[in-house]
């Protein structure tokens, strides 16, 4: 089995990615991709940040982890707060502050639509307050995944708020709701799933996916979230077809609530607004052989079995690993090494999988704080396409209003928000990439890069940079002014400077900034200094790549 080396540069990988654009690819795209610079990985020294004075540098970086991206106003906020009390703060926000998720568009016949849930979501991403809540729905709906392609909007948007209310919850809690919620019901086929009868068996699709996606994975770990290995050095199965069968039949007698001021019956017709509610007729109640041979007796509930089943899953040795590793992916890196992983799943385990502790603890850990002072770093990772737009537009201090072209760019990216293709997300978090003949790097975001997404990329950032897209603007003010009419050589550097810190946090080279003044010098316009600088920044690796 290949090695993953850690101490490695994830940006050259990222251009030996795009290397194969080089021979097709025109005149736009050769410069897209200019001054290739250095990005981080080097070994760290796990000692904690001085948790004040917080440096600008180091209040946008935690920010481009923790939020959608720094602003200025959320820069301040950090460095007044400290990282710690900025997290506090956002976890109290009470749910009159929480961005809003509209009910979906209903057109004359009667049919809905997600289209103002995905308008708002970037509205709300790129204005809202709560953006650590919105961050964190977003994660935990990565894992726990329902999608468009088969739920109505109806169903959607109900599980969206959930995702958001659930955020900082216990993990537990997390479990137990989205089990009943009738969207997961519906998309996995726990609803209406029938005890067993002549010719039919009870439907295995939830209990495979909730052991298998969203709590435990295939094979034991250990608490650093690596593979145990038996003698023979195999992993070794969590569990088999039989238990598989076995929480089949726990998760049986369910059905959707019964809609206001009708007669409940088994199975009820859809209402995605309520619970899921227990027919003791439609469950099995025999004895059922569980994870690590935990049996639950004969005779019990539905209600009985499902506690005593979720608690079966919540209560084994992979959950804490499993989960504290996808969460360090969705924010702070792709490949976090095995002592991160240990620490957060230390958290996990000793506050009962409380979500606001952990992504706490995730987002103060020594090795996501490593490089706030501009050294390198491994905790990097490539922004998905929603968090590379989103950043992008937050950090250019742009407006969106609503409806917004954002959901159709997102789309071509292969990111079309609450859409993801099938229950394994918009891409695994298992994905790995080569680095050499012996060498791999877990980089789930990679799955989505290839020839077509990244040509459509540039696109993106050069239809951004110049204020393309419907329902966003950008003001390019406060860059443009200082030009005037004839900008120096000098001036334009400086705005190229400005840019930099905004936008890359002052990790540009010195052959990039160059790069960008020559371009610069052949725009026609202050204006379109200031855009092709943008647009050059925003589509190279520097910034596609979370630092």
């Amino acid at each position: 089995m290949p090695t993953k080396e850690r101490n490695f540069r994830l940006g050259p990988l990222l251009s030996s990615k795009l290397r194969v654009l080089s021979d097709v690819e025109k005149t736009r795209m050769k410069r897209t991709f200019l001054a290739l610079s250095v990005l981080a990985a080097a070994s760290l020294a796990h000692a904690q940040s001085a948790p004040a004075p917080v440096t600008p540098a180091a209040a946008a970086r935690f920010l481009q982890q923790a939020s959608w991206g720094p602003t200025p106003a959320s820069i301040a906020e950090v460095q007044s707060l400290g990282m710690a009390g900025w997290i506090d703060a956002q976890i109290a926000l009470d749910s009159t502050q929480w961005s809003p998720i509209p009910d979906p568009s209903v057109d004359a016949k009667g049919n809905t639509s997600l289209a103002p849930a995905q308008n708002a979501f970037f509205v709300n991403a790129i204005n809202g307050r709560d953006q650590l809540r919105q961050r964190m729905a977003f994660a935990v709906g990565q894992i726990w995944v329902v999608s468009g392609v088969k739920l109505q909007a109806q169903a959607m948007v109900p599980y969206i708020r959930l995702m958001q209310t659930d955020a900082f919850t216990t993990f537990d809690k997390l479990m137990y709701d989205v089990t009943l919620s009738p969207a997961m019901g519906h998309y996995l086929d726990m609803v209406n799933n029938n005890k067993a009868t002549p010719g039919h068996a009870p439907d295995e699709n939830y209990a495979r996916e909730i052991l298998q996606l969203f709590t435990i994975g295939l094979v034991q770990l250990d608490p650093w979230g690596r593979p145990l290995l038996d003698a023979n050095k195999n992993t070794i199965p969590n569990y088999d077809q039989n238990t598989i069968e076995a929480f089949a039949r726990a998760f049986t007698g369910w059905t959707y609530a019964p809609l206001p001021g009708a007669h409940s019956r088994f199975p009820n017709p859809a209402n995605w607004d309520a619970p899921m509610v227990a027919f003791e007729a439609n469950h099995d109640m025999t004895a059922k052989t569980l994870l690590n041979g935990q049996v639950i007796p004969m005779g019990q509930t539905a209600e009985m079995d499902l506690k005593d089943a979720l608690n079966n899953i919540f209560t084994h040795q992979n959950v804490a690993p499993f989960i504290s590793r996808q969460l360090i992916q969705r924010f702070v890196s792709s490949d976090p090494s095995p002592d991160y992983v240990k620490r957060i799943a230390d958290v996990f385990t000793a506050t009962h999988g409380d979500l606001g502790a952990v992504i706490k603890a995730i987002l103060l850990d020594p090795e996501a704080r490593a490089g706030d002072d501009g050294s390198e770093n491994q905790s990097t990772k490539l922004r998905e396409p929603l968090l590379w737009t989103i950043t992008l537009l937050r950090e250019l201090g742009a407006t969106v209003t609503s409806p917004n072209a954002l959901t159709g760019y997102a789309s071509v990216l292969g990111q079309t928000i609450y859409y993801p293709p099938t229950v394994f997300n918009y891409f695994l978090p298992g994905y790995d990439i080569n680095i050499s003949a012996t060498q791999t790097y877990n980089a789930p975001e990679f799955q989505l890069l290839g020839e077509a997404t990244a040509e459509s990329a540039a696109g993106i950032a050069y239809n951004l940079a110049f204020g393309k897209p419907a329902g966003v603007s950008v003001d390019y003010f406060n860059y443009v002014a200082p030009l005037g009419t004839k900008p120096t050589n000098d001036e334009i550097s400086q705005m190229i400077d400005s840019l930099n810190r905004a936008l890359l946090g002052g990790r540009m080279t010195q052959a990039m900034h160059d790069a960008i003044l020559a371009a610069c010098e052949k725009a026609t316009s202050s204006k379109a200094m200031v855009e092709t600088a943008v647009y050059l920044i925003a589509s190279s690796w520097d910034f596609q790549v979370q630092q």
